[in-house]
């Protein structure tokens, strides 16, 4: 940009403010009216708006219930049960074995460990094609 247009920027802004300090200086009251409704608009919608979202939480709440929130309780405390069997299991066993037959074991622990999943996985096709457009 040209330095003419932010001098020119700059007197528009300069005497905007000087026209909104004379009008406040002469004329408050006609001035400040508008802005403090809109601002009490603002501070009701926003109650409005807390009461509304507080509701919506208790309303979500209240709905605890559902089937699908117990068999997600279900899963979580079916995987906290495994992170503290894991975690016994961690201290009983040794961290260096030398011997294949304790390596054994141990693998096959890990993978008793890994086998019941409480979560489904969904699968999807990996190869494909995108539907967007490249734009290069």
């Amino acid at each position: 940009m040209s330095r003419k247009f932010h001098i020119f920027t700059a007197a528009v802004l300069f005497l905007a403010g000087v026209g909104f300090g004379a009008h406040l200086y002469h004329d408050t009251v006609n001035l400040l009216k508008p802005t403090l409704f809109f601002v009490a608009v603002v501070v009701v919608a926003r109650i409005v708006y807390l009461l509304m979202n507080r509701a919506h939480f208790s309303w979500s709440t209240a709905s605890s219930s559902s089937s699908a929130n117990k068999k997600y309780q279900k899963a979580l405390r079916h995987q906290k049960q495994r992170s503290k069997l894991k975690k016994q299991h961690a201290s009983k066993l040794p961290f260096t074995t030398s011997s294949s037959k304790k390596r054994k074991k141990v693998n096959q622990h890990k993978l008793c460990l890994r086998r019941d999943y409480p979560f489904r996985v969904i699968e999807g096709k990996k190869n494909k094609p995108s539907k967007r457009i490249k734009t290069s």
